[in-house]
């Protein structure tokens, strides 16, 4: 099916981006008194997160007028309620929070203080990875999975492929990429998978809610492993496992959802 095939080609384009040899470059950015060394290495990562979505909006253009259109409607689909927008900001943040206190009290470790350059960071990589990668994984293969499997097994399948997607770039840029740990990684974005499904579907299948859910896991996630030091090759096991839970009583309820109708694949 054309969505198979989608999500293949997905990958060769992505991985060929990220695992493309490049020199250790820096761009130098200077505002007012503070310099920034950007690496040209990052710019390779972000492109690669951003094919996906790009790759998606010119696939359902060239299916035609209507399925462009559903993906526009999704992506612009701001109006919904004000909990879902609540709840991608609470769930994550509860999460890496609930995981940084086990891990401070059990080290007895004093955070650092967020640094301003690690915030940066994860702020100019938003429009990067959560806005394409939702574009493509949410508004157009999610969907289409929906149309032949039920929510709940479309958001495993999305899951497993989305794990398996971001190994060259978790081996190239993970702290700890042995494969105990890909194998951690993995399961953690099955199960915040099928909570990206709960709430897209929930919300009127609003794509800024799930943007907003995935940036929020990006920037909490960098500010507690930059605070955390001693502990912080235990926060991951330890976010993984609260979110399995998280995602296994969110399961309870897209089981219980019936399938939406039929898209064109």
């Amino acid at each position: 099916m054309p969505v198979w095939v989608f999500l293949c080609l997905s990958a060769v384009l992505a991985w060929t981006v990220w695992l493309w040899p490049i020199s250790n470059r820096f761009v130098y950015i200077t505002f007012e008194g503070w310099r920034i060394n950007w690496p040209l290495s990052n710019a390779k990562l972000l492109i690669g997160n951003s094919l996906p979505g790009f790759f998606a909006l010119a696939w359902a253009r060239w299916e035609g007028k209507e399925p462009f259109q559903d993906m526009m409607a999704s992506l612009f689909g701001w109006r919904t309620n004000l909990r879902w927008y609540l709840l991608a900001i609470t769930l994550p943040t509860v999460v890496f929070l609930a995981s940084t206190c086990v891990v401070l009290v059990a080290f007895s470790e004093s955070p650092r203080q967020p640094a301003v350059l690690v915030l940066v960071n994860s702020l100019f990589a938003l429009p990067f990875g959560p806005l394409w990668e939702e574009i493509a994984w949410r508004a157009f293969a999610l969907r289409r999975l929906q149309s032949r499997y039920s929510r709940l097994s479309s958001a495993l399948i999305i899951g497993i492929y989305w794990g398996l997607w971001h190994i060259p770039m978790w081996v190239l840029t993970a702290t700890y990429h042995t494969a105990p740990f890909l194998l951690i990684y993995c399961v953690n974005l099955v199960a915040w998978s099928v909570i990206f499904s709960f709430l897209y579907d929930r919300s009127g299948q609003s794509l800024p809610v799930t943007i907003l859910l995935h940036s929020t896991i990006l920037t909490v996630q960098n500010l507690v492993f930059f605070a955390v030091m001693r502990g912080t090759i235990y926060i991951s096991p330890i976010a993984a496992v609260l979110t399995v839970c998280l995602a296994i009583v969110v399961a309870r309820k897209l089981r219980s959802t019936s399938s939406p109708v039929s898209v064109q694949n």
